[in-house]
């Protein structure tokens, strides 16, 4: 069972973060409890009857189909971390917030239009890397409070944290190598779920599948070694992305400063 693409979806949450960061351009959502479910009704589940591949191999299928999705939760890279709460859909557009080390920024995207809002600490760290202190700050004055409509190239860069989701989807394998093995079923958010690990020498990759209705990954969490554990909360399946951009004269067209 290829259960890296969970991996790779914290990752590519991470980095496109990062980049965001670099081009200069919420906590969980849910509880989780680790106790057994399997013996409280008393009712077998299909589930039980299944392999772990077989299980995955629904899992697959299911997120084949699913049109949008809700992240919340935290994933690390070589020692950088954020934490995220990210509704996104198939084609790209997404509503939420991500949180790394320069501070907090929110961006609501809808096909190629992008609106981002961060916090003044955020800005005067972006702005900091190549203009005078002066300029920074005013620069800063007249971002701080206000959403900003990007140039094209700003744009595609902070686009790229809504790109996860197809990617992940866009990762599926039809074929499942049977690696994983099932651990005790237990409860996301008051949900019971199965829960599938897959061990490596480097890692330890676990997913928390729904055991009603459809069977979603409602959490995945990557584990190595001495490293922060990636963890992300999976809600909203197949929800609409609310892309309704902010007040007109909420938003700021930086191509007219200076």
């Amino acid at each position: 069972m290829k259960h890296y693409i969970a991996e790779r979806t914290a990752t590519a949450l991470l980095c496109a973060a990062m980049t965001v960061v670099i081009a200069g351009c919420g906590a969980d959502s849910a509880e989780v409890d680790a106790k057994s479910t399997s013996t409280s009704t008393g009712t077998a589940h299909p589930f039980d009857a299944m392999t772990s591949e077989q299980i995955d191999n629904q899992v697959r299928e299911t997120l084949r189909n699913t049109t949008s999705m809700r992240l919340t939760g935290k994933a690390s890279s070589e020692g950088r971390q954020a934490k995220f709460d990210l509704a996104m859909d198939v084609h790209g557009s997404c509503n939420g917030t991500v949180d790394n080390s320069l501070g907090s920024i929110r961006i609501i995207k809808k096909g190629s239009l992008v609106h981002v809002k961060a916090e003044e600490e955020y800005w005067r760290a972006t702005f900091s890397r190549g203009m005078t202190a002066e300029l920074t700050e005013e620069m800063v004055a007249a971002f701080k409070g206000r959403w900003i409509k990007p140039p094209k190239m700003m744009s595609e860069t902070i686009g790229r944290i809504c790109e996860p989701l197809e990617g992940m989807i866009e990762a599926i394998s039809p074929v499942s190598d049977g690696t994983a093995t099932r651990e005790a079923d237990a409860t996301v958010g008051g949900r019971p779920v199965v829960v599938l690990t897959e061990r490596s020498p480097t890692r330890t990759v676990t997913l928390y599948i729904a055991k009603e209705g459809k069977p979603h990954v409602l959490r995945s969490t990557v584990a190595r070694g001495d490293e922060p554990m990636d963890d992300l909360i999976v809600t909203d399946h197949d929800k609409p992305v609310d892309t309704t951009p902010p007040p007109p004269d909420e938003i700021l067209d930086p191509t007219t400063l200076r």
